[in-house]
C-alpha cells in the first residue's frame, strides 16, 4: 500500500524533480557547447592547415615548370641583384634612424648646455638671495638685541630690581596695622594669606602716588572695595579700601599725586590703606621696596 504524502514532501519532492530536470538540460547544453567549440576549433585549424598545404603545393608547382629558368645565371644574378637592392633599402632605413637619434643626442646635449648654463645663473641668484637673507637676519638679530637690551632695563623681575629701578614716595603716613604674607586672625574677614600692608589712618586722609604710571583701573568690586590700580611698564601698584578716588582710568599720574582718600569701603575691619606692589600681576613685599 501506497503512503500518502503529506503537502511539506510533495512539496520537497516537486522541487528535486524540477531541480533533476534543469540540472539535465544545463549539462546537455554545456556539452553541446562544448562540442560545438570543439567543432569549431577542428575545423578552423583544418582550413589553416589546408591553404598551407595549398601553398606549398603551388611553390612546388611552380618550381617544377620553371626549374629550367630557376638554375639559370640569369636568375641567378637578379636575384642576387635583387638581394642587393634589399640590402641597400635596409642600410638606408638604419642610417635614416642613426641620423635621427644623432640629431636626438646634439639637441639633448645643446639642452643640457643650456639648462647647465641656466642652473648656473638661478645658483648665482639664489646665493646672491641667501647673502642677502644672511644680511637681513644678521640685522633683526642686531635690532633684536637692541629690543632685548631695551626690554631688560624696563622689565623687572624682582623686589631687588624693582628698587634699583624705580624711585618710590610713601603714600601716607600711618601705622602699620598688618604685614605682607600669611597671619592669624579671629575675625572671619581678614584672610589668611596677606598680598599687601595694611596702614591705618584717619578716615579722609590723601594718599599719594607711589610712582609715575598710568591709571589702569578704578573700581569698587570685590573685596577691596574703592580701588584704583597704577602701571608702569610690569609694575603695578594698587590701592584699596579707599573713600573717594580722584583719577580715571587711562590718566597719567605723576610721583607724589593725590590719587584718592583712605577709608573703610569693601572687606575692611576700619579705616587703612591696603597697599600692594605687584611684578607681573605676582604680590612682593612692599617693605622690601619702600620704607613706611
Amino acid at each position: 500500500m501506497e503512503r500518502i504524502l503529506n503537502d511539506n514532501e510533495k512539496i520537497r519532492r516537486a522541487e528535486e524533480i524540477y531541480y533533476r530536470r534543469n540540472h539535465a538540460r544545463e549539462s546537455f547544453y554545456q556539452e553541446k557547447n562544448k562540442e560545438k567549440r570543439k567543432i569549431k576549433t577542428y575545423f578552423g585549424s583544418k582550413i589553416i592547415l589546408e591553404m598551407l598545404i595549398l601553398i606549398l603545393t603551388a611553390i612546388i608547382i611552380f618550381s617544377v615548370k620553371n626549374k629550367d629558368y630557376i638554375f639559370t645565371q640569369e636568375f641567378l644574378n637578379s636575384l642576387s641583384q635583387y638581394n642587393i637592392n634589399l640590402n641597400d633599402k635596409i642600410n638606408g632605413i638604419l642610417d635614416y634612424f642613426k641620423e635621427k637619434e644623432n640629431n636626438n643626442d646634439v639637441f639633448i646635449t645643446k639642452n643640457e648646455v643650456t639648462n647647465n648654463t641656466v642652473n648656473e645663473e638661478n645658483t648665482q641668484v639664489e646665493n646672491i638671495q641667501e647673502e642677502n637673507n644672511e644680511s637681513q637676519t644678521q640685522i633683526i638679530e642686531v635690532q633684536g638685541e637692541e629690543n632685548q637690551s631695551k626690554s631688560a632695563e624696563s622689565i623687572i623681575t624682582d623686589s631687588i630690581s624693582l628698587k634699583n629701578s624705580f624711585t618710590f614716595t610713601k603714600p601716607i603716613d600711618g601705622i602699620i596695622t598688618s604685614r605682607f604674607g600669611m597671619r592669624n586672625s579671629e575675625n572671619k574677614n581678614v584672610k589668611g594669606n596677606h598680598t599687601g600692608v595694611d596702614i591705618a589712618s584717619n578716615m579722609g586722609t590723601e594718599i599719594k602716588s607711589a610712582i609715575d604710571g598710568t591709571v589702569v583701573q578704578v573700581s569698587s568690586d570685590g573685596d577691596y572695595g574703592n580701588h584704583v590700580k597704577v602701571e608702569k611698564n610690569n609694575v603695578t601698584v594698587l590701592y584699596a579700601h579707599c573713600k573717594d578716588i580722584y583719577v580715571a582710568e587711562g590718566d597719567q599720574v605723576t610721583e607724589g599725586q593725590i590719587i584718592a582718600s583712605v577709608g573703610s569701603t569693601g572687606n575692611s575691619t576700619g579705616p587703612h590703606l591696603h597697599f600692594e606692589i605687584r611684578i607681573n600681576n605676582n604680590p612682593v613685599d612692599p617693605l622690601d621696596i619702600i620704607d613706611l
